[in-house]
């Protein structure tokens, strides 16, 4: 509410600095990867990922394209809003906090699960930063065919690479949900591996693009909701 009527550099001050920790966590990750023994599964091409990608975008990038990119950045945060909401034992499960704890505490413990938890905690608080400031322009028909492009090719190079070096992003090569899992075995056991996997992946893309449209009538849902507020306490 401070920055409500700043300069636009003053109001994305917030969303730099939470931007810059992700990058600066995502380093260190890569780097204790690199020390312990390096595993595939730390290629940031998760879903969660994107925030890598799309928040310096839209913190840094001035071209033409800076209030679409600004866009996705929002429906990135909101994505990971509504995952949490329906199911934060997803990040912030028990063995996960523990784990976390142990290592700040020096008693064992993993670094990956403090970056988890630390990583996914700044970057559910960018959502409410796209949801109560003026940060992108909103242009549905726009907003709309920009988030199924970038997805849609988001699923097509990671949903590819994900088969090639056998690893699960995004849950392309095998399903952490048991019921989607028993699915994809039954297809694999009716059709073939080509034929069954390959209608499995489909199906996760075709999730992976609705779920961020879904989500971008959230953001602008919270958005209306809280100026609907907002001015009315101003009023």
């Amino acid at each position: 509410r401070a920055l409500k009527d700043k300069d636009e550099k003053i109001r994305y001050i917030p969303l730099t600095v939470c931007t810059i920790m992700l990058l600066v966590l995502e380093v260190f990750k890569q780097i204790m990867g690199i020390v312990t023994g390096y595993d595939t599964y730390w290629i940031p091409l998760h879903f969660c990922s994107l925030f890598l990608y799309f928040h310096p975008l839209a913190c840094f990038y001035k071209g033409k394209y800076k209030e679409a990119f600004r866009m996705v950045a929002g429906v990135v945060s909101s994505c990971l809003f509504l995952f949490l909401a329906v199911y934060p034992n997803l990040i912030y499960s028990d063995g996960a906090i523990v784990s976390m704890w142990q290592y700040i505490t020096g008693k064992g413990g993993s670094f990956f699960e403090l970056h988890t938890v630390l990583f996914h905690g700044i970057a559910l608080f960018t959502f409410f930063l796209f949801a109560f400031q003026e940060l992108f322009e909103v242009n549905k028909k726009r907003d709309i065919k920009v988030i199924v492009l970038v997805y849609a090719i988001y699923c097509i190079f990671v949903g590819t690479l994900s088969q090639i070096i056998k690893t699960n992003y995004n849950n392309f090569y095998h399903s952490n949900a048991p019921f989607l899992e028993d699915f994809r075995l039954k297809l694999i056991d009716s059709l073939g591996y080509g034929g069954g996997q390959t209608i499995y992946v489909l199906m996760i893309s075709i999730g992976t693009i609705i779920v961020p449209i879904i989500a971008y009538f959230v953001l602008l849902g919270v958005k209306k909701l809280y100026n609907k507020l907002f001015n009315k306490q101003e009023a």
